[in-house]
């Protein structure tokens, strides 16, 4: 899902504005630093003071639109897919709803720029900054059907009209290499559809290719001059998925010198060697993200620790370093903030561990108090544990 977020839902690019025309610009590039330092609320602000100031904008429309999507997708829990694993699969299932009133801004975004660009077209159909905007909130709007609706072939369909979009603009100006972003997007997505499936997608018209859309990814950061980052973000995640991992690491590295606020960056390059099997070398890096989120280097609301902790608890436990484990999840459980359910949770696995140790008191209470918690599962788990620890003990 996070890959899908991020190939479709960052591509608006910069406008060309008027050399009067500082300060709106100023305030949208201090909401650019701020929204991929993950401040999404900070970002909202200097894109509404830049609207502002040039009002007719396109391109800060879109860009107040996609910071509001990202937003409800960091509170919806959608871009912390790297905090998940075969042990810790519960947390996926806790999602809040989506907000209404976020959501209703979003889309009243994204009707703006369209209502706008399609009178720009209207009057001169070779503007290439209005079927650029215009294809970039397309293509927004299909980051929206497929994260927060879970609409497959809607996505599909947004995103095929913001590539034909930005294809009519490269065949206007063949150097408008900004314009390569969403396709080469969405070429990968495509061609990236499993066998299973893919009949289906060309009985509806899509077409892709993995190879072209990469190289078209490329060709956007070594050449373009707006959505040059945006590139690297996109082929950090592809690479990624194609299990290039030094490759993404690299790009990845980079990122997080630029944006040192986002401790998410940091996350998907420890990702890559978890994904390699390399824990010797995750660790440290998770653990120095969790030492720094709880120091306050990231701000607020980043990352939730608790599942950060949780996650270093769970890979110190299958490597087998049982004290570091521990440590972990008391993170965890002796923290009063915790989420209950994760705290729960790694009061179960604390108790695992003890059982192992053969330190059976300690593990009783362990299990007694997560039996004594409001969540029926783990208290289930707690409540049969000290049932074989009875037995266990009993003469």
């Amino acid at each position: 899902m996070l890959l899908l977020a991020l190939l479709l839902g960052i591509g608006a690019a910069p406008a060309r504005l008027a050399a009067d025309e500082v300060e709106p610009r100023v305030y949208a590039y201090a909401g650019l630093d701020h929204f991929y330092n993950v401040e999404h609320k900070d970002a909202i602000a200097d894109f509404k003071k830049a609207i502002e100031g040039d009002p007719n904008n396109p391109f800060f429309h879109n860009y107040l639109a996609n910071a509001y999507l990202f937003s409800e997708l960091r509170r919806l829990g959608k871009l912390e897919g790297n905090l998940y694993d075969a042990s810790n699969s519960f947390l996926k299932e806790k999602s809040p709803e989506p907000d209404p009133q976020v959501i209703a801004q979003f889309k009243k975004e994204i009707e703006w720029v369209k209502k706008h660009c399609e009178e720009r077209l209207a009057r001169n159909p070779r503007d290439v900054d209005a079927l650029y905007a215009l294809g970039a909130a397309y293509g927004m709007q299909a980051n929206y059907h497929f994260t927060i609706e879970k609409k497959w072939f809607d996505a599909l369909d947004a995103g095929g009209k913001a590539n034909d979009l930005h294809e009519k603009v490269l065949k206007i100006d063949p150097n408008y290499h900004d314009a390569k972003l969403i396709p080469g997007a969405y070429q990968y997505v495509v061609g990236s559809i499993p066998r299973t499936v893919k009949w289906l997608a060309f009985l509806f018209g899509f077409r892709g290719s993995r190879e072209k859309g990469i190289a078209m990814l490329q060709e956007t950061m070594v050449h373009g001059k707006l959505a040059a980052t945006d590139a690297v973000f996109l082929l950090a995640v592809v690479y990624n998925r194609e299990r290039q991992y030094e490759y993404s690491r690299r790009l990845l590295q980079s990122l997080s010198e630029y944006f040192p606020r986002n401790p998410l960056v940091r996350l998907e390059i420890a990702r890559t060697y978890v994904k390699e099997g390399q824990l010797d070398k995750a660790l440290p890096l998770y653990t120095q993200v969790a030492k720094d989120l709880d120091a306050g280097k990231f701000g607020q609301g980043k990352v939730p620790r608790d599942r950060l902790w949780y996650q270093i608890g769970t890979l110190y436990q299958q490597r087998g370093q049982s004290s570091e484990a521990l440590e972990a999840y008391a993170q965890v459980t002796d923290h009063n903030d915790s989420d209950g359910l994760v705290k729960a949770h790694a009061g179960l696995r604390r108790a695992e561990i003890f059982v192992a140790q053969n330190r059976l008191d300690r593990a009783r209470a362990e299990y007694e108090r997560v039996a004594a918690m409001p969540y029926d599962e783990p208290r289930r788990q707690a409540q049969e544990r000290l049932r074989d620890l009875q037995a266990r003990t009993s003469p």
